[in-house]
């Protein structure tokens, strides 16, 4: 008996740190500085104060194979991170959702849907944070985006993406 319970629980314990991912580990807020010194870190400046940083998510959540092979897209403006997004495309699991729903809690599907066959977004508070999920049906694939933002750094975010659709939008 005493070797039944301590195989679930190092099972239980085991699962748990599958899933462990410091996706903050950089703060809202912080400067770009932490991935100056990750080889595998790909940043990518704009003509609007912006910089993202793409990193693989193996070099960022070693341990977790949920989300293998997706990448991180760090956000800064003005020198300060205001937004983390993963994205999967094209992919036909729910890696993302899984992911989302260990870290920042479960959400309710509709009746009768399975994780594959559901579409559309869910929207959680957690402190300061605001954690967006969506999983939407392009004409090639599923896609998943998760995005994890700052109430603290909205503004800057919400200025920079309309300088972004401005320029975009005198393109056309």
């Amino acid at each position: 008996m005493k070797k039944l319970f301590f195989t679930i629980l190092i099972f239980c314990l085991g699962s748990k740190i599958s899933f462990a991912c410091d996706l903050t580990f950089v703060n809202f807020g912080d400067k770009p500085d932490k991935f100056l010194e990750n080889q595998f870190a790909l940043p990518m400046k704009d003509d609007f104060n912006g910089e993202k940083i793409i990193i693989p998510s193996n070099e960022v959540c070693p341990n977790n194979r949920t989300i293998e092979n997706t990448m991180i897209e760090y956000l800064f403006v003005d020198n300060q991170l205001v937004l983390i997004t993963l994205m999967r495309a094209y992919v036909n699991d729910t890696a993302i959702m899984d992911f989302t729903m260990n870290k920042y809690g479960k959400f309710n599907l509709p009746k009768g849907k399975s994780k594959k066959d559901w579409f559309g977004s869910h929207t959680k508070e957690i402190g300061n944070n605001l954690v967006l999920y969506v999983r939407a049906d392009t004409e090639v694939g599923p896609a998943e985006v998760l995005e994890i933002s700052n109430v603290l750094y909205l503004q800057k975010l919400y200025d920079w993406r309309g300088k972004v659709a401005e320029w975009s939008e005198s393109q056309q």
